[in-house]
């Protein structure tokens, strides 16, 4: 299937409905991402993302990046080993079609590595930062690190209430990790600083 192919499916795909299940051949084992804000402004800031999938049929392809947000989102967009094809616009944002390095079977596991850069959705003096699994998620970890010289000064947790799930706070940093998060329900971690 060549690429073009390949993006229109996912498109046909993820049109008839933006958050199914079937639009997703891979379950997520174990996923840690990292944002850091560079910057005291708040202007610029990297997302660092490690993210074990095991893959639920044979002959997959490629991967779905889901981001959504305030401010320009890929400033700077870069995945260890895979090649990014046509972005796809969303009813909440974008899907980034990711090639993988080879086909992957039924069970295989793999482990996606990506940064990316985003450039003024943390101005002023507070922020949040959202994520949702659309897939089954074994462990969903987040860290939010403020800027040096800035250190947090209230948190804020809106997430669905179950067991699983531990948040905490440091000075410059915010955690969250999440058993088997609620399918396509947004964690948000918010805050403040000074």
């Amino acid at each position: 299937m060549s690429a073009s192919q390949l993006h229109r499916n996912t498109a046909d795909r993820l049109a008839r409905a933006d958050a199914a299940r079937d639009a997703f051949q891979y379950e997520t084992l174990e996923f840690r991402g990292r944002l850091e804000i560079l910057d005291r402004e708040g202007r610029v800031a990297r997302f660092i993302r490690r993210q074990r999938i095991r893959f639920l049929e044979d002959n997959v392809t490629a991967f779905h990046d889901r981001i959504w947000g305030t401010g320009i989102l890929c400033a700077y967009y870069a995945a260890d080993g895979m090649r990014m094809l046509q972005p796809i616009r969303t009813l909440k944002g974008y899907v980034l079609p990711l090639a993988l390095p080879r086909p992957f079977h039924k069970g295989e596991v793999f482990e996606v590595r990506t940064e990316r850069r985003i450039v003024g959705a943390f101005v002023g003096a507070g922020g949040y930062w959202e994520s949702a699994m659309a897939v089954p998620t074994d462990v969903l970890d987040i860290e939010v690190v403020t800027p040096v010289g800035l250190r947090c000064r209230s948190v804020e947790l809106d997430v669905p209430r179950r067991s699983g799930l531990s948040a905490g706070a440091r000075p410059r940093a915010l955690a969250l990790k999440v058993s088997q998060p609620a399918l396509d329900v947004p964690y948000r971690l918010s805050w403040s600083w000074n």
